[in-house]
């Protein structure tokens, strides 16, 4: 067993149902709340445990008192709602009604993220094949990236590339502290103190796997990236009118495919492929085959050799243990609060242990 730190867990509250911690704390772990995701924020508020919240140690979970000052989600404009279209409201967001939690807990491995037998139930439950690779599915480095860990090890200088989505641009965290491509690439700088590392996030807003193929030259391969980073599939999944979506599977696995492909011809860079989170279900675009994306990337990363970030895999492990769509995204919609950007960069940051 290992003893770690749980800093800044976002928990959304409703009404007074006690919400679950991701983790069980130890006996010397019992948490505490606070309003801010920088616990040196100078407006941060911190909540008193028996005033404004209660902390159940049998079971684990978190509940809001009565008269607690932390907000109550029951007063958001989309609680209660399924098939919203966030186009309808004046605002959406989650983020006065997020509060974040510190404590300590036991973790079975010292990973930083979840143990093996976790995500192999929770891969189980994905339908994924039995046949998988242990380095794509589970914890640990990722093969193709050798170049790149050299590169790093020896000290030298690395370019890396963020091509992706809004989420990838860090949309609605407002401090980069909290993006996970610049927490990657700090962990990086930590890991290998000696390389110089430099970070060019070429994401957009909005954009599908489609368009990221007219602008990959101009902005990814004349970079001369030594790492690349591909975030889509969040857009590419978006359901349309007749439930259909914006981008197939069939065609997004081909445009990242091309991608790879064009990449490799021009440039020595290594890949990683990064499997979109989950967006809530409530959402009017939120596609029932989201998960068809993050195995068609699965299938591009065996076939051409790159790292995979799974993502969506942690996503769903922490679904699983009881955190809320709300608690996760920080529009309520389809993009990752900080707390949710933080499994972004453990994902990352595994492929190099």
């Amino acid at each position: 067993m290992f003893l770690r730190e749980q800093i800044g867990e976002s928990m959304v509250f409703e009404g007074a149902e006690p919400q679950p911690l991701r983790y069980a704390p130890h006996a010397a772990g019992k948490p505490r709340l606070r309003s801010k995701v920088d616990p040196d924020h100078p407006d941060n508020v911190w909540f008193e445990d028996g005033a404004d919240y209660v902390f159940h140690t049998a079971n684990g979970t978190v509940g809001r008192t009565a008269s607690s000052r932390i907000p109550d989600w029951r007063e958001h404009p989309l609680y209660g709602r399924s098939g919203f279209d966030h186009r309808d409201f004046k605002t959406i967001s989650n983020s006065a009604y997020t509060v974040y939690a510190d404590y300590g807990y036991e973790a079975i491995a010292d990973d930083g993220c979840t143990s093996d037998a976790a995500s192999d139930k929770m891969a189980d439950e994905a339908s994924m094949p039995s046949t998988r690779t242990p380095a794509i599915w589970n914890a640990g480095a990722s093969p193709g990236l050798d170049k790149i860990r050299q590169r790093l090890a020896a000290g030298e200088s690395a370019v890396f590339v963020v091509f992706g989505d809004s989420i990838s641009m860090g949309a609605e965290i407002g401090d980069v502290r909290y993006k996970f491509a610049f927490r990657f690439a700090e962990s990086l700088r930590s890991r290998f103190p000696e390389a110089l590392i430099e970070l060019k996030n070429k994401a957009i807003g909005g954009e599908a796997s489609a368009r990221a193929l007219t602008r990959l030259h101009d902005d990814v391969i004349a970079e001369r990236p030594d790492l690349v980073l591909i975030g889509y599939g969040m857009n590419d999944q978006n359901r349309k009118e007749d439930g259909s979506n914006s981008i197939s599977p069939q065609s997004f696995e081909r445009n990242i495919a091309s991608m790879i492909e064009q990449i490799r011809a021009d440039t020595e860079a290594d890949l990683i492929l990064i499997t979109p989170c989950v967006p809530n279900p409530d959402w009017i675009f939120a596609s029932a085959n989201v998960a068809d994306y993050a195995m068609a990337l699965r299938r591009l990363a065996v076939r051409y050799g790159t790292g995979i970030a799974d993502v969506q895999l942690g996503w769903q492990a922490e679904l699983a243990a009881g955190k809320s769509h709300a608690s996760l995204l920080i529009n309520n919609v389809n993009h990752p609060n900080e707390y949710g950007h933080g499994i972004y960069a453990r994902t990352l940051e595994k492929l190099f242990l």
